[in-house]
């Protein structure tokens, strides 16, 4: 299987869609494999997440009232990459959400709410090659702005997501080897609208590419400014929001030209996060 396969795997479909008390579009669209000039993909890919726990401040908490059951979100999200030149790459990235709180309250229905997210637009770079005699080793930038395409509610326990334009910027490096494992690392920082705070960003993954399949370990960890303020007295959006997750992402090619990914991953810690549990599917076409 060719890095030009393998490059939308690991931070594409398994993208984290949540409540705005859990981070949205947490996991990165961005990673160290290129797609090559004129080679593109599709990928189109259905997330289910739910939690029953979440940190009010740094203290864990059982899901916030009126709920106080589980809270579940679904997602269908639709990711493209193009090769612009063989070290640059641009990305774009449009999801669906829908989320549902279980109403603890007796005979009180559940609470739905659903819509058009925040579409993405990134421009990944690769400004330096560096081939080793055990396999390859790149240095990289990426940054975009997202921004929402609906007018959902932003200042509520269950809404879609918190109405800020993002812009992101990411460096990254990634050593390749010819046996086809590789390591990814990724800092970057997030500048946000509508009083969201702006947040650090860190990324790491572990992997193998191969020809019969690819799978990778990732962690990705948010910390926003250490001046906003924790869930209460003040609208959500303005809530800090750091986290840790990590989870594990697979592809299997069927054809030269489709594959199926699959992934799991795993909030384990943060601070006015929802401590959620991520199961992700996707079909990618690449030509």
């Amino acid at each position: 299987m060719s890095n030009r396969t393998i490059t939308l795997l690991s931070g594409i479909t398994f993208i984290s869609n949540l409540l705005l008390i859990n981070p949205v579009n947490s996991q990165s669209l961005t990673d160290g494999f290129m797609k090559g000039k004129g080679h593109s993909s599709l990928v189109l890919s259905y997330s289910w997440e739910q939690y029953d726990e979440f940190y009010f401040g740094e203290e864990k908490m059982s899901a916030p009232p009126p709920f106080g059951g589980e809270i579940t979100t679904q997602s269908v999200n639709l990711y493209g990459i193009y090769g612009l030149t063989d070290n640059l790459d641009i990305i774009v990235n449009l999801p669906f959400i829908a989320a549902q709180g279980a109403n603890e309250e007796p005979d009180a229905p559940d609470q739905n709410v659903s819509g058009i997210q925040d579409a993405a637009v990134f421009l990944k770079w690769r400004p330096l090659y560096i081939e080793t005699e055990g396999g390859s080793l790149s240095f990289l930038g990426a940054a975009g702005i997202a921004t929402p395409l609906s007018d959902y509610a932003d200042n509520a326990v269950l809404s879609i997501g918190n109405q800020s334009t993002r812009v992101d910027a990411r460096l990254m490096t990634q050593y390749f080897m010819n046996n086809g494992l590789f390591i990814d690392l990724q800092a970057g920082y997030s500048v946000r609208s509508n009083d969201v705070p702006n947040a650090t960003l860190l990324a790491g993954k572990i992997g193998y590419s191969g020809k019969n399949f690819y799978i990778d370990l990732w962690s990705e960890t948010q910390v926003s400014n250490s001046d906003a303020p924790d869930i209460g007295g003040v609208p959500f959006n303005e809530t800090r929001v750091n986290y840790t997750q990590i989870g594990i992402s697979g592809y299997v090619p069927l054809t030269s030209g489709l594959g199926l990914s699959a992934g799991v991953g795993q909030f384990v810690g943060g601070r006015n996060v929802g401590l959620s549990t991520r199961i992700s599917g996707g079909v990618v076409y690449s030509f």
